[in-house]
């Protein structure tokens, strides 16, 4: 199954459910034959993150000592692959500045060869650090921890009290206002003083935030997928633009910590500044898209943004139980239906 609810599924089945989806997953990427690529090892990452997503969403269900418990775990999980596909993201941020540099026609071409020496230079310092997956020990620790984790699923959200008025609120409510509260008090950071000035730390805590509401409404997408599809497709542009700022700050420190000198020349410096300063203007862009795009997500206040979804929800599981109730049944031998249950269920307020 996907990552999302199903038609007359409660919360209380769905979460535990949804989790085991996503931990067996993340199992599989790292069974891989015969080692776990890098596809395999982003896969699980983003797996793991859509794991935390889903206990953020469902605070209001699961015991805080049982959602920092997994929490942890899912996120030391996910740190644990971070060393092989940390490099990969760095050799694709090159790769961008690497074809930039071979189209500039303009630069003469002594210079153009320098600065393609540079570039190759730390290309290859990049590739000599790859890992290529985990030790045998820590990858088979790690799968009896995910293991031992899916069989607590079914107690994540044992003795929650649930009626049927307060189901969205203990489920999602909660957890989905605090998700967008985060992300919009960043936003108004950003209002407040110039977002070309903010530091990397607080652009990569909003690239988070902004990560986790888009898992969580993919799992709600089916309340409403046309216009909740427009907004994760928002989302998505805004975590991509964030991701890629983040890939150039990383890149960039690696640079300052390690500077090159393949020439051991004046000009091969001025060719160093000159891509410090290209990551600066790339940087810079991204980030000024990001911002825009985040002033759109995060235009409402956390309570509507929750409770207009909170209705789309309600009309949602209305309209479904209505055709549950339609579909014939066999009544004496002949199809029926079950047409007074139908009027009552239609009459009723959401």
């Amino acid at each position: 199954m996907a990552f999302r609810l199903e038609v007359q599924e409660s919360f209380l089945k769905a979460i535990p459910r949804i989790a085991r989806e996503r931990i067996d997953r993340v199992v599989e990427s790292l069974r891989e034959r015969p080692k776990a690529s890098g596809g395999a090892i982003h896969e699980a990452r983003k797996n793991l993150k859509s794991l935390r997503a889903l206990l953020r969403l469902s605070r209001g269900s699961i015991n805080d000592e049982v959602r920092f418990r997994e929490n942890f775990l899912f996120r030391d999980a996910g740190r644990s692959l971070s060393a092989i596909r940390d490099p990969q993201a760095l050799l694709e941020a090159l790769e961008y500045f690497n074809q930039r540099h071979r189209g500039n026609s303009e630069a003469s071409t002594p210079k153009r060869e320098a600065g393609l020496a540079f570039i190759e230079k730390l290309r290859s310092e990049i590739e000599r650090n790859l890992v290529d997956g985990l030790p045998p020990g820590d990858l088979k620790r790690l799968l009896r921890e995910l293991r031992d984790a899916r069989r607590r699923t079914a107690q994540w959200c044992a003795g929650v009290l649930v009626k049927q008025e307060n189901e969205w609120e203990v489920f999602v409510g909660t957890g989905l206002r605090r998700t967008y509260r985060n992300a919009k008090r960043l936003v108004w950071q950003f209002e407040v003083i110039d977002h070309l000035i903010a530091d990397d730390k607080t652009w990569h805590e909003l690239r988070k935030c902004a990560k986790a509401l888009g898992y969580q409404l993919r799992l709600l997408k089916p309340i409403w997928p046309g216009m909740m599809s427009v907004l994760v497709d928002e989302i998505d542009q805004l975590t991509d633009h964030l991701g890629d700022a983040n890939d150039i700050s990383i890149l960039r420190e690696k640079i300052m910590r390690e500077p090159y000198d393949p020439l051991g020349t004046q000009e091969s410096e001025e060719i160093r500044r000159s891509l410090l300063q290209s990551l600066d203007r790339r940087k810079q862009r991204l980030h000024s898209e990001a911002f825009h795009l985040a002033r759109f997500v995060y235009a409402e206040t956390p309570r509507q943004f929750e409770r207009r979804l909170a209705g789309y929800w309600r009309i949602w599981r209305s309209q479904n139980q209505v055709k549950v109730l339609r579909r014939p049944v066999e009544i004496d031998g002949q199809t029926g239906r079950q047409q007074g249950r139908q009027e009552i269920l239609a009459s009723s307020p959401s």
